[in-house]
């Protein structure tokens, strides 16, 4: 009798044990995204790219970087592919949408469920779930401080400034586009001239980190399958897709280079092939050679393309001209 007693008691204090643990549980896992060290953030600004605001999307990256930072979190981003995400956010898979109310309806549905933070700059803001109360008062507050900043100041007139693109300007500038400094770094690290690369960056995107064509993502409008060639496995962060760029270029350039081609046709059939891809350039250099023109001659087989069976070229021959057009303008410029 007494061990049936003491068995039953036993089972008594592990049921309380095991409650008490799950109480403990669901406190935690009710705990406000503001005090969780990791954010979970998503783009959404789909402006034109002829427009300002679409100079946003490096912006919103900056100053949520300066964020993360400030309040020593870790930081992801979520790449917008469309109105879904949205509903993400009232999930709570992801915890803050960066938009710009001319992208969006006045009556916007999705903004019910949401609080909207004080604005980064104009009419761009940030969406946090209605639940996380924590979190949008604690972003406000750093927001509301960092504009007195001195950073803050630098990365509006980086993004939001007009840059001169063409050598016909009555101002010398040496800064040709709000990602100069990392297109400088990994031009360094990739031993390519970073105005070649910033030539190539505009002539991708405008500098616009939220272009896409197709597959191709960003500033140098990197595919991810391309990007994970080398280590990339991130094309929708400017630093990462800057760098899977360039080291494409890099690529491209050493594979010309290697066959002996001079400096020039490098280059011309390095971004020929940025543009084209390098198996249709080695069918268009095929083509010239069977043709009796030089395959080793950019300018050559360009003209050789007008009787080519399937590739006219027109766009990749006025790609490599504009490009190349555009390397002498910022020279000047920068002069």
């Amino acid at each position: 009798m007494a061990h049936t007693i003491l068995r039953y008691g036993l089972a008594i204090v592990l049921s309380l044990f095991l409650l008490v643990i799950n109480f403990i549980t669901m406190q935690d896992s009710s705990i406000s995204r503001d005090d969780v060290n990791d954010l979970r953030c998503c783009i959404a600004i789909t402006s034109k790219i002829t427009s300002l605001s679409s100079r946003g999307v490096g912006f919103s990256y900056e100053l949520l970087n300066y964020y993360a930072d400030d309040n020593n979190k870790a930081i992801s981003f979520t790449p917008f592919s469309s109105e879904a995400v949205w509903d993400s956010l009232s999930r709570g898979d992801i915890d803050m949408i960066v938009f710009d109310y001319d992208d969006i309806e006045p009556d916007n549905k999705y903004l019910k469920n949401a609080i909207v933070s004080v604005p980064l700059r104009g009419r761009i803001c940030v969406a946090i779930n209605k639940k996380e109360n924590n979190l949008v008062t604690g972003f406000n507050f750093w927001l509301s401080t960092f504009k007195d900043t001195r950073s803050y100041v630098l990365i509006t007139n980086r993004y939001f400034r007009s840059y001169q693109t063409t050598s016909i300007s009555n101002t010398k500038s040496r800064e040709l586009s709000p990602y100069q400094d990392i297109i400088k770094k990994y031009s360094k690290f990739s031993g390519l001239d970073w105005v070649l690369v910033s030539a190539l960056a505009y002539q991708e995107s405008r500098y616009y980190m939220g272009a896409q064509s197709g597959t191709a993502h960003g500033i140098m409008q990197i595919k991810p399958s391309t990007a994970s060639l080398y280590g990339v496995d991130d094309v929708y962060t400017p630093e990462l897709n800057i760098k899977a760029g360039t080291l494409h270029m890099q690529y491209l350039i050493r594979l010309y280079s290697d066959e002996g081609l001079d400096s020039q046709n490098v280059i011309k059939f390095a971004l020929a092939a940025y543009n084209a891809g390098e198996g249709r350039i080695a069918q268009c250099r095929s083509h010239a050679a069977e043709t009796g023109y030089n395959s080793d001659d950019w300018d050559q087989v360009a003209a050789s393309l007008a009787t080519h069976p399937t590739f006219v070229g027109t766009q990749t021959i006025k790609y490599v001209d504009d490009i190349l057009s555009r390397y002498e303008d910022f020279q000047s410029l920068l002069q």
